[in-house]
Parts: structure tokens; C-alpha cells; sequence
């Protein structure tokens, strides 16, 4: 006796063999390269004729990452200085820039599209040109009268609001992804919630404060998101770099620059894990 498959179970087929493709590309492109690259960095990996050779070496790598090569967490510490200061502010602009562009005026199509060509246009290369010759720096910003400002703050986050500055508008261009997803965010709640609120007294700024950040709070959570992974994959970025050369230009190789991936890979899950702390209150409302 034969049989038959329910309805309920054919449905899962169909889903799985939808996502099946998806299934394969992770786990060829994602999730064993994952855990190849924690294999080689417990190894010392040494390029032969014919063939990679793996001498263990246990946490030998991740032990000389954090407290005998000088340069990894001197670097590590900056950069996350900078996209501690960074993250906040591409965030709270696009937010205002979204909300601007949220309003009805004429063109307000064209000056949408003129915040975002940036996104479009600025390649990794073009931004590297840029922030190595300086040229989104705001002269005024960067004046001697800041640098004084910002050197009580000590040495090295005074060094990292500097650089911050210096490059004031080339961060101002990653906002571009962030504002459209706010601006989805704004047209997502209704016209007829702000018309209620008008009618029970509610002004524009208890309007922002009351219905507007709360109904978008989840589209912040995405931005922020975006954000953090947008900084952590930049090109001109100083631990990128540093990896980039140990496995290329180094005697140290594979394992080592392994090892040093992966303890940057724990940083961006911390903050993540941060992000979604921020807004889990907020997040957990909505879904009520």
C-alpha cells in the first residue's frame, strides 16, 4: 500500500528545493571556509611544491596576534576607536537626511538620487585615492584650534576624532544605503497615525519623539547593522591590510594571517551582539 505525501510535506519539497542552490553556496562559499581558515590558523602552514603543509601549533597563532606582535592590537584598538565614533554618526545623519527627503517638495526624487550616486560611484579604489590624498577633509574641521580640542581627549582617541574629521565627507558618502532604508522606514507608517496624533494635540517634535523613531526602530536596527558590516569590509581598511600582507608578504603565512581573521571576526560578532542589545527592547516591542 502506497503512501501518500500530504499536502503540508509537498510544500517543504518545493521549499527545499528552492533554497537548495542557496544551501549549497553556503556551505561550499561560506561555511567551510569558515572553518578551513579556524583549521589553519591553529596550524603553522608552510606553501611546498605541491601542496600546503600544516604543523599544529594550537593558539600559538592567536598568542602572538594579541601579546607579541605590537602592531595587531595597537591597530585593532584605533580602528575600533574610529567605528565607535564613526557608526553613530553615518546612522544619525542618514536619519536626518531621511527625514528631510521624507517631505513633499519638487525634486525631491532628483536630490534622493544625488545622495545615493556616491554609493553608485565611488569604487574602493576612488575611495582609497581620496582618503590618502585627503581630499574630504573640511579645512576648517582640521585646524589647528580642533587638534588642540581634541588632544585632551589623550592621544589616541584624539588622533581618532582627527581622522575622523579629516575624512568628514567620504564618511557623510556611506549614509546612502542607510537613508533609503530609513526612508522606507518613514513611508511604511501611516499618514492617518500622524492626522490622529495632530487631532489630540501632539506637535511635530512629540510626533518625532512618540510615533516616529518607534515605528522605525527596527529599519535603525538594519542601518546599524548595514553600518557595522559596511566598516568592517572597507577596503582602506587597517586590519584588512594587515591580513592581506601576512598571508602575501610575510614569512608567517597562512596560519598566522588565519588567526588573525578570526579575531576580527569576533569583534564584528561583538558588535553586533551590541547592536541587537541596544535595540532588543525596542525590537521586542514592535513584535507585540
Amino acid at each position: 500500500m502506497k503512501k501518500t505525501i500530504t499536502i503540508e510535506t509537498r510544500k517543504k519539497f518545493v521549499g527545499l528545493a528552492f533554497i537548495s542552490l542557496w544551501l549549497v553556496g553556503l556551505i561550499l562559499f561560506w561555511i567551510y571556509p569558515l572553518v578551513y581558515s579556524l583549521f589553519m590558523s591553529l596550524n603553522k602552514v608552510t606553501i611546498m611544491t605541491d601542496h600546503l603543509q600544516f604543523d599544529f601549533v594550537g593558539f600559538a597563532n592567536f598568542k602572538k596576534a594579541l601579546t607579541q606582535d605590537a602592531a595587531i592590537p595597537n591597530t585593532f584598538l584605533q580602528f575600533i576607536q574610529q567605528t565607535v565614533l564613526i557608526i553613530p554618526i553615518i546612522v544619525v545623519f542618514s536619519l536626518i537626511i531621511a527625514l528631510l527627503l521624507n517631505q513633499k517638495f519638487k525634486g525631491r526624487g532628483l536630490i534622493r538620487g544625488i545622495f545615493f550616486l556616491p554609493v553608485v560611484l565611488t569604487s574602493g579604489n576612488l575611495i582609497n585615492t581620496l582618503v590618502g590624498q585627503k581630499q574630504g577633509s573640511i579645512s576648517f574641521l582640521v585646524s589647528v584650534t580642533a587638534r588642540d580640542t581634541f588632544s585632551s581627549l589623550g592621544p589616541t582617541w584624539g588622533a581618532t576624532v582627527n581622522n575622523i574629521l579629516a575624512n568628514f565627507l567620504i564618511i557623510l558618502w556611506y549614509s546612502g544605503v542607510q537613508m533609503l532604508i530609513l526612508i522606507a522606514g518613514l513611508q511604511s507608517i501611516s499618514p492617518s497615525v500622524y492626522e490622529a496624533a495632530k487631532i489630540d494635540g501632539a506637535n511635530g517634535w512629540e510626533a518625532l519623539w512618540k510615533i516616529t523613531l518607534p515605528g522605525i526602530t527596527p529599519f535603525i536596527f538594519i542601518s546599524t547593522v548595514y553600518t557595522i558590516v559596511d566598516q568592517f569590509t572597507l577596503t582602506s581598511n587597517p586590519i584588512l591590510k594587515i591580513v592581506n600582507d601576512t598571508i602575501f608578504g610575510s614569512n608567517m603565512g597562512f596560519g598566522y594571517a588565519s588567526a588573525i581573521s578570526w579575531l576580527y571576526f569576533i569583534v564584528i560578532t561583538l558588535f553586533l551582539a551590541v547592536s541587537f542589545l541596544i535595540f532588543r527592547n525596542s525590537l521586542r516591542g514592535m513584535r507585540r
